[in-house]
């Protein structure tokens, strides 16, 4: 699922956001922890296993773990056809699709560079969010986003600016990736069914995944064997693991301290995966790399939500 900030009001349960020394603990944990997953993708793609498999695994794990917490919570989802037609939605925009291009653009990308990118997510949000009338634009957020799209420019466009110019064309990748979870934000905003909770819609979009993607990785045959329990396949466990432990955390946080504390994180996930990218994968950026990275953690400060508090 992707670090939206946009779908839904959290002031609704909690009238009065407070934050505290546990909530900066909390707001640090998911950002490093998000951040782990940048290299622990690097590695899962490794030994060649294939994008969709590896999204399937993930998937898989992420159904299994939610279904042993519905198990444990005594919560019971409802399945109509609707709840499965929006459950299927977010499969295919925050599982099978964005999953998949993301570990192929790990494939191809330095991690930092991906994970640079993937802090574009508020910003295609806000920018699909504005037809709909969910979220509105001003000054402040117009001058976000267009500094979004001139941090793109800079790492796209340069031939210094990535490693090798010809790499340039996977840049599309994570910014597809994005885009995708920024649409889940608004299917979820707009079409979540009343009376579900954060765990079944986690649930249902991991469940979602697993149908989409089951069918591709079977007909492609490129299912591998993940008990073989070697570095490529023990980070697929440990990104699913640590993704869903971070997501837990981000809905508490938003649900505690608010959208705006909330959407800090987005600082702390790039940040860690550029120093963990340069720190295992020996990984340094140019000058056009850096002043992007400066020009979208302005454009993510001026994009996030204002505070709703009376």
């Amino acid at each position: 699922m992707g670090l939206g900030f946009y779908e839904r009001d959290p002031m609704t349960a909690a009238a009065a956001p407070t934050r505290d020394i546990t909530a900066w603990i909390v707001l640090f944990f998911c950002g490093l922890s998000w951040g782990v997953t940048g290299p622990l993708s690097k590695l899962a793609v490794s030994t060649g296993h294939h994008p969709v498999a590896i999204t399937f695994w993930s998937a898989l794990i992420a159904a299994v773990v939610f279904s042993i917490v519905l198990i444990v919570r005594r919560e019971r989802p409802a399945i109509s056809r609707f709840a499965a037609f929006f459950f299927l939605g977010c499969g295919f925009l925050g599982t099978a699709f964005p999953n998949s291009i993301s570990y192929e653009a790990y494939r191809h990308l330095p991690v930092g560079v991906n994970v640079m990118i993937l802090s574009l997510v508020p910003m295609a949000t806000l920018l699909i969010a504005l037809p709909f009338g969910v979220e509105k634009l001003d000054i402040r957020r117009a001058m976000g986003l267009g500094l979004g799209v001139i941090a793109v420019t800079l790492i796209t466009l340069p031939s210094t600016s990535l490693p090798s110019p010809e790499i340039a064309i996977y840049v599309a990748l994570p910014v597809l990736v994005a885009v995708s979870y920024a649409a889940e934000n608004i299917w979820i905003a707009r079409l979540q069914p009343k009376g579900i909770s954060t765990v079944i819609v986690m649930w249902g979009l991991s469940v979602g995944g697993v149908v989409l993607l089951a069918p591709v990785t079977f007909g492609l045959d490129v299912l591998f064997d993940i008990t073989l329990m070697g570095p490529p396949e023990l980070a697929v466990i440990a990104s699913s693991i640590v993704h869903i432990g971070a997501y837990f955390g981000f809905v508490w946080m938003i649900n505690r301290s608010g959208p705006v504390f909330a959407s800090q994180v987005g600082y702390i996930v790039t940040a860690t995966g550029v120093l963990l990218g340069m720190a295992f994968y020996d990984e340094r950026h140019s000058a056009w790399v850096w002043a992007a990275l400066a020009l979208m953690m302005i454009g993510l400060s001026l994009v996030k939500p204002a505070d709703r508090r009376k």
